[in-house]
C-alpha cells in the first residue's frame, strides 16, 4: 500500500513539474521573449520601438510619436488647416487609441466574425483596375506603407471585420418604429417646406470627344421621331447614354427646384421652363438632352410620405453616431480602470 502512495506521489510531482515548465515557458514568451506562442497570437514579431518614441499603450500594443503626427497631419489636411492646434493633440492621440481597440476587440472575436476574405480580394482587385498595370498598383501600395498586395488585402479584411464588429455591437440601439418616423414628422411638419418639383426623362447624347455638329443631328432626329409618334422610354434605353437612367426608360426621377439638383442649367422651373408633355431638345455642357418633363407641382409642405425614409434614415444615423460614440467610450474606460491604457503626451 506504501509502495502505490509513493509511485501516485511521484506521478503528482512529475505533473505539477510539467505544468510549471509548461506556465514559465508561457510567461517567457509572451512577457520576455515574444516567441512563437505571441507571434501566433498577435500576427507576428512586434516592431522594434524605441521607448522614448512611445504616446500610448492600448493592452500591451504602443502608439509611436510617429503615428500621431501622421494622424494628425491627415486630419490637417482632410479639414484644410495648415497647422495642428496643440490644444487637439490628446484628441488626436485618443482617435489612434479608439483604432488600437477596435482592431483589438476585432482580434480576439475574429472566430465570431464572418469570413471576408473573398470580399476583400474583390475590393483590393477592384482598387487595383483603376491602375495600368499590376506593377503600378504594387507601387501606389508601396508609397503607402504597404509591403505588397497581399498585405494590403490582409488589411482590409480586417477593416472589413472591424466594421462587422462595431455593426453587431451597435446593431440593437438603432432600430426606429413606424411611429418614432410619425411623431418626429410631426414635430417638424411645419419646417419641411417642399420647392416645386416636377418629374423629368431624358435622352442623353454625349458631346466629348465627338463631332458637336453630328451630335446635334442625331438628337434632333431623335426628337423628330418622338414628334412622329416613337415611345420615348422605349428611345431612351436604346440610344441614351446615360447609364444610370437608361435602364429606366431615361426616368430621373422627381426634381425639386434647387441648385442641387441634377443639371441645374436646364429650363425646367421658373418663366422659361419647357413645357409639360412634350419632348424638347437642349443642349448642356454635357451634351444634348431630349427631355421629357411631367406636369409642375407648385411649392408647398411634404407630406409625410414623402418624408418618411428621410427622417426615419436621420434618426438611424444619429442614433448611429451616438452608439458607436458609447460603445468607444466603454471600452476606453474599461482600458483605463484596467490599467490596460497608458498615455504619455506630454
Amino acid at each position: 500500500m506504501a509502495g502505490v502512495k509513493l509511485v501516485s506521489l511521484k506521478y503528482h510531482v512529475v505533473k505539477l513539474t510539467v505544468f510549471g515548465c509548461v506556465l514559465l515557458y508561457l510567461a517567457i514568451d509572451l512577457l520576455v521573449w515574444h516567441g512563437p506562442i505571441w507571434n501566433f497570437m498577435y500576427g507576428g514579431k512586434a516592431p522594434a520601438v524605441d521607448p522614448a518614441d512611445v504616446v500610448a499603450e492600448v493592452y500591451g500594443e504602443p502608439i509611436t510619436i510617429d503615428q500621431l503626427n501622421r494622424h494628425e497631419a491627415e486630419q490637417d489636411t482632410l479639414a484644410g488647416r495648415s497647422t495642428p492646434e496643440a490644444a487637439r493633440r490628446a484628441s488626436m492621440l485618443m482617435d489612434l487609441v479608439r483604432g488600437k481597440l477596435l482592431l483589438i476587440r476585432t482580434r480576439y472575436n475574429d472566430t465570431r466574425l464572418p469570413d471576408f476574405h473573398a470580399e476583400a480580394a474583390a475590393e483590393v482587385a477592384k482598387l487595383g483596375s483603376r491602375t495600368a498595370t499590376t506593377s503600378e498598383f504594387e507601387r501606389s501600395l508601396q508609397s503607402q506603407g504597404y509591403g505588397s498586395i497581399a498585405q494590403y488585402a490582409d488589411k482590409m479584411e480586417v477593416w472589413m471585420e472591424s466594421a462587422a464588429l462595431l455593426e453587431n455591437a451597435i446593431a440593437p440601439h438603432c432600430s426606429v418604429s413606424d411611429e418614432e418616423v410619425a411623431r418626429v414628422y410631426e414635430q417638424l411638419k411645419n419646417e419641411l417646406p417642399a420647392p416645386a418639383r416636377r418629374r423629368v426623362s431624358h435622352i442623353f447624347l454625349e458631346t466629348l470627344h465627338k463631332d458637336p455638329a453630328q451630335v446635334e443631328k442625331r438628337a434632333l432626329d431623335l426628337l423628330a421621331s418622338l414628334q412622329a409618334g416613337a415611345d420615348f422610354a422605349t428611345l431612351a434605353r436604346e440610344v441614351s447614354q446615360d447609364v444610370h437612367s437608361a435602364p429606366h426608360g431615361g426616368d430621373l426621377g422627381i426634381l425639386e427646384d434647387s441648385s442641387t439638383r441634377p443639371l441645374p442649367e436646364l429650363p425646367l422651373f421658373g418663366e422659361n421652363a419647357i413645357p409639360a408633355g412634350t419632348p424638347v431638345a437642349i443642349q448642356s455642357k454635357w451634351g444634348w438632352h431630349i427631355l421629357l418633363a411631367g406636369d409642375i407641382t407648385p411649392t408647398g409642405k411634404r407630406t409625410f410620405e414623402e418624408c418618411r425614409e428621410s427622417i426615419r434614415t436621420a434618426i438611424i444615423s444619429s442614433r448611429r453616431e451616438q452608439a458607436v460614440n458609447a460603445w468607444f467610450k466603454g471600452a476606453v474606460r474599461e482600458g483605463f480602470i484596467k490599467k490596460r491604457i497608458r498615455t504619455h503626451v506630454k
